[in-house]
């Protein structure tokens, strides 16, 4: 079980590394030859959230595919083609910067993108494994590795490609890093990595399944057939529209309001980063044994929502240092939590599948509104922090209103 944290964070350290370089790389066309000098914000932005949704839209296409195969293999072979797949498109994206080739970095997001399944599988074998409050503790634990990699890597990053730290710093120089790493998670997963075993029951149900295509699509169908699976979605989706924003947008909003460097950006996402792991080692469990799931996932979001309504409206960025350890809490609690829910409705035998259906589903809506996000961020820096506001405190009014319905129906069955 420890390799599985390990393994999240070298896989989360690599994706932080190169968090804090995209959007100053985009806005700050003077430093470096992608885009032309003289192009506006408004071009600039929109090209950032084609980036940015071209990922979105791989990990859309990717997690069914990914989450189905991994249901009927096993997880260790696919997670370690899927770290070899996000290691080159990595050095793809480096060597695209050298070459100020634009396209190939939106196609190495969505190469990135696809393969992104590292969470979902991880948290697919520790539901096979774990149940009850365990299972809780153990997806905070999934979490705290993540966060804890961008406790240092934004900052390492955003120096590797600042020249006024290091003369040798460049755009590529963190992607070509994230890539070393990604391989070194490879052999990492196929030396120790455990393998799932099924049940007989449950390999020849899987037998029994072709593995298709576009068979992601028909899955949400019948992932939204499922009444109780169906809310949740929902739910999922609102929610990680705000998580995604704060991930995707802050860095926009940095730089576009403040005008900030790569590693002035790396400093704010990980001084986040600290209060996100802080809280996801010291309030998860003592939290999660007085309130349920639900009640902890609704009012994180709705809090979530309010305390980016904050972010937003101070003129100095010093305030950034009281507010963001207070929405990184959110984030840590928000997400742990509705990941319980979401596996805790899900069929035991198809974790892989239905939990990767959910992450689709969310990061369908994520690719539509980073690429109006870009859009949005041309118009005003402020204005796609809001949406993600908006959408977080829909996301807790949801999870209230269909806790109040179940009340009900448990009350007046017929």
């Amino acid at each position: 079980m420890p390799l599985i944290y390990i393994i999240v964070f070298l896989g989360f350290f690599a994706s932080a590394l190169v968090s804090p370089v995209l959007s100053p790389m985009f806005l700050h066309p003077a430093d470096h030859g992608v885009l032309a000098v003289g192009s506006s914000t408004a071009a600039r932005a929109f090209l950032l959230g084609v980036a940015m949704s071209m990922m979105r839209l791989g990990e859309f296409v990717g997690s069914p595919i990914l989450g189905q195969i991994s249901d009927r293999y096993g997880r260790k072979l696919v997670l370690a083609s899927a770290m070899a797949v996000t290691a080159f498109g990595n050095a793809a994206i480096a060597w695209s910067i050298q070459a100020d080739t634009v396209w190939i970095i939106i196609a190495g997001q969505f190469l990135i993108g696809f393969a992104g399944v590292l969470l979902v599988l991880a948290q697919a074998e520790i539901a096979h494994r774990s149940t009850g409050a365990e299972k809780t503790r153990r997806f905070g634990l999934i979490y705290m590795a993540s966060s804890l990699a961008y406790v240092f890597a934004p900052v390492l990053g955003g120096h590797l490609a600042d020249k006024k730290y290091l003369s040798f710093a460049s755009y590529s120089l963190p992607f070509y890093a994230a890539a070393g790493i990604c391989g070194l998670c490879v052999l990492l997963i196929l030396w120790r990595f455990p393998s799932s075993q099924l049940s007989n029951d449950e390999s020849q149900r899987t037998d029994n399944q072709r593995i298709q295509i576009g068979k992601g699509v028909r899955e949400m169908g019948d992932a939204f057939r499922l009444a109780p699976f169906r809310s949740l979605l929902l739910v999922n989706f609102f929610l990680y529209l705000g998580i995604d924003f704060v991930f995707q947008f802050n860095p926009v909003y940095f730089v576009q309001q403040w005008e900030f460097t790569s590693s002035q950006v790396g400093w704010l996402m990980s001084y986040t980063s600290v209060s996100m792991v802080s809280t996801q080692w010291l309030l998860i469990k003592p939290i999660g044994k007085r309130w349920t799931p639900r009640i902890i996932t609704s009012f994180s979001a709705i809090l979530l929502g309010l305390f980016l309504v904050l972010m937003i409206t101070p003129t100095n960025w010093r305030w950034l240092c009281l507010l963001l350890p207070v929405i990184g809490a959110c984030m840590a609690v928000g997400t742990t939590n509705m990941s319980a829910l979401l596996s805790n409705t899900a069929p035991a035998e198809s974790q892989g599948r239905m939990l990767g259906v959910a992450h689709s589903v969310r990061v369908f809506g994520s690719a539509l509104l980073c690429f109006g996000g870009g859009i949005l961020a041309g118009l005003a820096p402020q204005y796609p922090i809001l949406v993600g506001a908006v959408a977080s405190v829909i996301a807790g009014f949801l999870l209230i209103a269909g806790g109040r319905r179940g009340q009900t129906v448990m009350s007046n069955p017929e």
